[in-house]
């Protein structure tokens, strides 16, 4: 059984840490996993980590400030002085973890470099911070070059965002648990009757990690004359991140009528609830590498109003994926809203046609078993 260090994750619900969660669930007794925490906070999922699944969680700490840039190289060679592993799976939206990988490699662990996004964000960027980062991505992808990794990612945009030679990147589609985000009725009323929302009522839902990438701006001004125009009569949004306060002060500055029509959830344990609650869902993103909400929400037989960042490889039912620049106007995007809330549609087709897809669970283990060696 091999002994693998899994990095990457962090006290955020997200995508690498959803995709975390997957390989502990498939490789359970086939591998043993330790995960490394480099933040102060607990991971997102830690008790399903721990409990459910019996994986190792890593405490190492690192400076939150730039001069952690500086002090990590060390961090990471000690840490390696004292832990050995066979696999060093690294998940990232970036090249900067090139460090990270090279004292792993030191050790004579296989190294696999796993890319999650076609781009990445920074501290605050204004155009003088965005020709230094510019550089900085430069340099560090040079560095990531030299080393003997294994190059993996989650699709195409990701492989040419992340590696400068993408031709022999490996593409991962993420694994997803299309059981646990399959149209519930029961879950449609739950969830209605705890935010006392009426059946016939029009819900638009915002499910990912609240940053720059996912455009929230956008989210709010095309629900905001949704709303008005009576298209939708709720929105919901369901995550957590560093634009949570920029949200609430866009919400707050809405007339009180729309104020009480827009639900800000946080981070959500239950997505099957929510998918299920919905009707429609938005995500104009500004860069993506491949969400893992687009893939639950199709298997939960939700219409998804997405930008053109969105790769299409992310499709599984092209009957849901209505996608639109995201520079287009918010009318061409209440057009699309207006035309589909009346779909009538058995929801229970997008769980059927994902069962199918290269997203399946099963197609997921048998690639990361392969990667990991594991018979």
């Amino acid at each position: 059984m091999p002994k693998v260090l899994i990095f990457g994750a962090t006290p955020a619900q997200g995508g690498i840490e959803t995709f975390v969660l997957n390989i502990c669930k498939v490789m359970q007794g086939l591998a043993d996993i330790y995960l490394y925490n480099f933040s102060d906070q607990p991971l997102a999922y830690d008790d399903i980590f721990t409990k459910k699944y019996n994986i190792k969680i890593l405490d190492v700490v690192t400076p939150s400030s730039r001069l952690g840039h500086f002090t990590r190289k060390a961090q990471y060679k000690n840490f390696f002085k004292e832990n050995r592993f066979d696999i060093v799976h690294i998940n990232a939206n970036s090249p900067s973890n090139y460090d990270f990988a090279a004292a792993a490699i030191k050790t004579g662990a296989k190294v696999i470099y796993h890319s999650h996004n076609d781009n990445a964000e920074s501290f605050v960027i204004n155009k003088n911070s965005q020709t230094i980062i510019h550089y900085v991505r430069k340099f560090q992808k040079k560095r990531l070059a030299k080393l003997n990794i294994f190059k993996v990612a989650v699709s195409d945009n990701a492989a040419k965002w992340m590696f400068e030679k993408y031709e022999d990147v490996l593409i991962i589609p993420n694994g997803v648990d299309f059981e646990a985000n399959r149209f519930s009725v029961k879950k449609r009323i739950d969830g209605r009757k705890k935010l006392s929302i009426e059946s016939d009522d029009t819900v638009l839902l915002a499910a990912s990690r609240l940053t720059k990438q996912k455009n929230y701006s956008k989210v709010l001004s095309i629900s905001k004359q949704a709303l008005e125009q009576k298209i939708i009569q709720k929105l919901i949004i369901v995550g957590d991140g560093i634009e949570l306060g920029f949200i609430q002060d866009i919400i707050h500055g809405f007339p009180i009528t729309l104020q009480q029509n827009i639900y800000l959830l946080g981070a959500q344990k239950d997505m099957q609830m929510w998918y299920s609650v919905g009707d429609l869902l938005i995500m104009p993103s500004i860069y993506e590498g491949l969400p893992y909400s687009i893939l639950e929400a199709q298997s939960n037989g939700l219409d998804c109003f997405v930008s053109n960042a969105i790769p299409k490889q992310a499709i599984i039912d092209s009957n849901l994926m209505h996608f639109s620049d995201v520079d287009d106007s918010n009318e061409k995007w209440l057009e699309k809203l207006a035309e589909y809330k009346q779909n009538n549609k058995n929801r229970e087709n997008g769980y059927l046609k994902a069962l199918q897809s290269q997203y399946s669970l099963k197609k997921f283990r048998d690639i990361i078993k392969e990667i990991y060696s594991v018979n």
